[in-house]
């Protein structure tokens, strides 16, 4: 039996390696090779998912892939940050509608990391990419319900943990509140960590049997609804990464501090000393 089952797994794992090599192959001739990849041994990306207005960012990250220690690091900054600016509305969830140097700019004051790349996503890539996957298993903090016919938005989940199908995962992503205003009880904290939960379970089936066949689909949702600098040859690059270093190699972390009312708004306010210790151990 243990010969056996010795055997069976070697030729899962043959099958596993040809369907992969298949599924890359035909990503190369998808993406095309024409592009040069300008990526650095370590290189930041910013990356924002849009609200349905497209002037608002609802989430904001930083991906640092550093190919020198073999592993990437992912900074969560909440939407209502607070950034010293010379705009009226305080909160770094605005700064794109100024422009995506601004948005840089700004991402840059709070945490000191300068991005070299951007990506602003819209909420569909978030459907799109979990459908490719076949759901993905999350555990739901709470109870979602939350309805707003003027954005044509209805988020109806219950808690739990279960596997979501995209249209369910996008209403994970966006939710910050029920109609009756009860929520998340620490607000964006909790709503990161949240969301947090998600990226590691999208990352563990990226990097699973079936999510490396997908691959090339999985490329395919994010470019359709991504407006990036980024070349064909670099985003290729980039999902070899993820493969190489594995999800052990890849951390998230959520920006230090806490909220505040500030002139009777509600703000997330950075700590900076606790920022710059973060930023100083786990990023380069």
């Amino acid at each position: 039996m243990k010969k056996k089952s010795a055997l069976s797994r070697i030729i899962s794992l043959i099958i596993v390696v040809v369907f992969a090599v298949a599924g890359f192959n035909f990503g190369r001739v998808y993406l095309g090779d024409n592009a040069r990849s300008r990526l650095k041994d370590v290189t930041n990306i910013l990356v924002a998912g849009v609200d349905v207005d497209g002037y608002r960012t609802d989430l904001i990250l930083m991906v640092q892939v550093n190919n020198i220690d073999k592993k990437i690091s992912v900074l969560q900054i909440p939407r209502d940050t607070r950034v010293s600016n010379r705009r009226n509305d305080k909160k770094i969830n605005s700064a794109y509608f100024s422009g995506i140097e601004t948005m840089k700019s700004e991402v840059k004051s709070v945490t000191g990391l300068t991005a070299d790349f951007f990506a602003i996503v819209t909420f569909d890539a978030f459907k799109e990419i979990v459908d490719a996957l076949g759901g993905v298993t999350v555990d739901v903090p709470i109870d979602m319900n939350y309805h707003d016919p003027v954005q044509g938005l209805v988020i109806e989940l219950e808690a739990g943990r279960q596997r979501l199908s995209g249209e369910e995962a996008m209403m994970f992503m966006r939710f910050r509140k029920n109609d009756d205003g009860t929520g998340y009880p620490m607000g964006d904290i909790d709503r990161n960590k949240a969301q947090s939960q998600f990226y590691s379970a999208v990352l563990d089936k990226i990097t699973s049997p079936i999510g490396i066949i997908k691959a090339p689909f999985v490329y395919g949702a994010i470019m359709d609804n991504t407006l990036t600098d980024l070349n064909n040859a670099e985003v290729r690059e980039l999902l070899f990464d993820v493969f190489r270093v594995g999800t052990s190699n890849i951390n998230i972390y959520q920006l230090p501090g806490d909220s505040q009312y500030i002139g009777g708004i509600s703000y997330f306010v950075a700590d900076e000393d606790d920022t710059e210790e973060l930023i100083e151990q786990n990023f380069r």
